[in-house]
Parts: structure tokens; C-alpha cells; sequence
């Protein structure tokens, strides 16, 4: 059964593809309890309704190994690939310990915002 992973360290969320196709990238670095730990992965929470503050929410999750490893933080990597959605403006990953958050920034939003300056 899938647990939350001990501690979230990094995490780098961009917008890939294209205005018409953008791709919402998550990569994470974490820390799990112990060595062993398999099928590590970001679990996105679904909404019936966007949050009022854009962030979409992720917990890293992975399989605690079945013999009981020595208790020594070890370190574990996810990623996650799914479509933008407009409403979202930063991803908050959880874990047990901590949750950390990162601001989303479409990289055709930068141009656009240089050209109305000029």
C-alpha cells in the first residue's frame, strides 16, 4: 500500500508544449524513511471544482519496501506530465513532514508581457 514519503526537498514545476497544447511538468526530490522504497510517483488530488487559489495539489507517494529496512533517510525523485489547466497558477506537493509549493510560469507570458511594454 502507497504512503506519503517522509520529506519533499525540491520541487520544479515549468509549462512545456505550446499555447494551444501546454504540458504542466512536476519534478520532485524527496526524502523517504527508509531505504527500498519502489513505485514513487506524484498522486494529483482531482477536483470537482478548481481551489480558489490555483495551486494544485500533489502528494509524493511510494511503496515502503515489505522487510523492515534501518531507519535511514534516503532519497527518492518523481516526476509528473499532464495537461495546464488555465486555472492554475503553482503546484503544492505533500508529504509527512512538510509541503512546499512552486509558482507555475507560462513561458509564452513572458513574451507577450515584453511586447505590451515596448
Amino acid at each position: 500500500m502507497s504512503e506519503l514519503v517522509r520529506e519533499i526537498v525540491e520541487v520544479n514545476a515549468f509549462v512545456g508544449g505550446d499555447e494551444e497544447n501546454p504540458l504542466l511538468t512536476v519534478e520532485v526530490e524527496g526524502l523517504a524513511p527508509t531505504a527500498g522504497w519502489s513505485n514513487v510517483r506524484l498522486d494529483p488530488h482531482v477536483y470537482i471544482t478548481p481551489p480558489e487559489d490555483g495551486f494544485q495539489d500533489f502528494d509524493l507517494v511510494g511503496d515502503r519496501p515489505a522487510d523492515a529496512a534501518a531507519d535511514a533517510l534516503t532519497e527518492v525523485e518523481a516526476a509528473w506530465e499532464g495537461p495546464f489547466d488555465d486555472w492554475v497558477i503553482g503546484v503544492r506537493i505533500h508529504a509527512v513532514d512538510n509541503m512546499v509549493e512552486d509558482e507555475v510560469f507560462e513561458p509564452w507570458d513572458e513574451e507577450d508581457d515584453e511586447s505590451e511594454a515596448a
